[in-house]
């Protein structure tokens, strides 16, 4: 045993003072991380995509009934290319997926240009011949702070709506019923991520199948959670009890794949807990996806849980949740400290609404110019 504790002091000074401080000083989320590259947020050869494509892909000849609208809702963020990057890879994916998927339903895209002025907003123009576009006209006065996440509230709330009249403009001319369809809000500066659509469809099927007649739909699903709030130290009970769970499991193969017996199983536990926050949770959920996808369905590494309240990149929403939405942020002011995401998160748990985040994300985060300041 006295071996055992030696081996263990010296296991700890060479894991969290040695090994991992070499190993991780790149790695994002750890606590290691001591800069360098950011994500490729202003990329300008996607522009370079769209000269091959002269259409969209919502190809009017589709005759099948559209199960889910993306929305993307943009504003001007001067030199960067946001929206041509978060296009480009949309267009790409719903280009494979409407042309595999059979009968299965089509999908379609948007772009909702909220900016004070739209006719400036000239990366939105340049993207109307890949798909069409709604722009909200407001008047050109001064915007304070609060009153810039108002104006990001009612932003949201009139591109649900123009969602809701497209669809139904869809329906009329291909002279289908609406039914219950499914709303993709995506900011522009969150970037699909390659499982997007298979997973959002997959989720999508499995809460039809659990809703019963008596049940009220889902009132909405995140598809992206910052990752800087990913690690296992947050509030949430269920990531303490994972934290806990992973690192018995881990103390469990040691002893059954290299026959190891310990005795000091409580300071084994404390190393692997500390060892897997250094490392960061969001690098253990990339290394489970990147697992699934080559042992198993891709889909099967995601999970549906109870949502955290920040943020809204990627938000997914039935035909009657977001008339829901709509309705009740219409209802209420945002400013600091009370935004939009605040504010839907807190009016599901007091109406006992069911909303939920899917993790890993689904789409990537690319922006770095805020919509909520003047930059």
């Amino acid at each position: 045993m006295r071996y055992e504790a030696a081996g263990l002091t010296v296991l700890y000074v060479l894991t969290f003072l040695i090994v991992l401080p070499v190993l991780c000083s790149t790695w994002r989320y750890s606590v290691y991380y001591r800069g360098g590259e950011s994500p490729d947020e202003n990329d300008p050869s996607v522009l370079s995509y769209f000269s091959d494509v002269m259409t969209s892909v919502n190809d009017e000849t589709d005759e099948r009934p559209v199960f889910l609208l993306v929305t993307i809702v943009t504003v001007r963020r001067e030199g960067h290319f946001y929206l041509s990057r978060v296009v480009a890879r949309l267009h790409q994916l719903l280009s494979a997926y409407n042309g595999g998927n059979g009968n299965d339903g089509a999908i379609r895209a948007m772009i909702c240009n909220v900016d004070r002025d739209p006719e400036l907003h000239q990366e939105a123009l340049d993207l109307q011949t890949i798909y069409p576009v709604v722009r909200r006209d407001v008047q050109q006065q001064p915007i304070s702070y609060n009153d810039l996440m108002d104006k990001e509230k009612d932003d949201y709330i009139f591109c649900l709506n123009a969602s809701q009249h497209y669809h139904e403009q869809i329906s009329i001319k291909k002279r289908q019923s609406s039914g219950t369809y499914y709303i993709l809000v995506l900011e522009d500066d969150a970037v699909p991520l390659d499982d997007l659509l298979p997973v959002t469809r997959r989720f999508i099927d499995y809460l039809k199948m659990r809703r019963s007649d008596d049940d009220r739909d889902f009132f909405y699903v995140k598809l992206y959670h910052p990752e800087r709030l990913q690690n296992y130290w947050q509030p949430e009970p269920w990531r303490i009890a994972e934290w806990i769970a992973v690192s018995v499991l881990s103390v469990f193969l040691l002893q059954v794949v290299l026959g190891l017996r310990l005795r000091r199983h409580s300071l084994w536990i404390i190393y692997f807990m500390a060892l897997t926050e250094c490392l960061g949770r969001p690098h253990l959920l990339q290394f489970k996806r990147w697992m699934f996808a080559r042992l198993a369905s891709p889909a099967a590494a995601y999970n549906l849980l109870a949502a955290t309240e920040c943020c809204t990149p990627a938000m997914l929403f039935s035909n009657t949740s977001a008339y829901l939405a709509s309705a009740f942020l219409s209802s209420i002011t945002c400013k600091r400290g009370y935004a939009k995401d605040t504010a839907l998160y807190l009016y599901a748990r007091q109406s006992g609404r069911q909303a939920f985040v899917v993790e890993p994300n689904l789409v990537q985060h690319v922006g770095r110019v805020s919509t909520l300041r003047f930059n």
